[in-house]
């Protein structure tokens, strides 16, 4: 009906937007493709930074800008806390992973055994992306 092809109107338009500042998730972005994303565009106006959602990772990104460690940190969420996936990704050594993990629980003030910690700097870093404040070298 009219007011569903409403609703997929302004879906469509929010992946679009999303699709325009995030060139990574490809050349075709559907509403329903964009994952934690769909979240994050709904709150983009309500002035959600990234130190609300996790400070730590705020001041990681403020005091020490080191995209090795944003990036392990990334992928290290986006594979569920899986350190061997990670390594082998990100082409480490698993004790080299495990440095940069505790490096970044000292400059986060964080611990990555905590799921919720876990939950919040992965919102925190898709934010980051979205909002621009998080540009990782993909």
């Amino acid at each position: 009906g009219l007011a569903e092809a409403f609703g997929s109107y302004g879906e469509a338009l929010q992946a679009a937007r999303v699709g325009v500042r995030l060139p990574a998730l490809g050349a075709l972005v559907s509403w329903s493709g964009l994952g934690v994303y769909r979240v994050l565009s709904r709150l983009e106006g309500r002035h959600l930074d990234m130190a609300d959602v996790h400070p730590g990772l705020e001041r990681l990104l403020r005091e020490q800008p080191n995209p090795v460690l944003l990036r392990t940190l990334e992928r290290y969420l986006d594979l569920a806390g899986n350190a061997h996936a990670t390594a082998e990704q990100l082409r480490l050594h698993r004790t080299t992973l495990y440095y940069r993990l505790q490096r970044i629980e000292e400059l986060a003030e964080t611990d990555l055994k905590d799921g919720n910690e876990r939950l919040c700097l992965h919102l925190a870093l898709k934010l980051g992306r979205l909002t621009g404040a998080y540009r990782p070298e993909d």
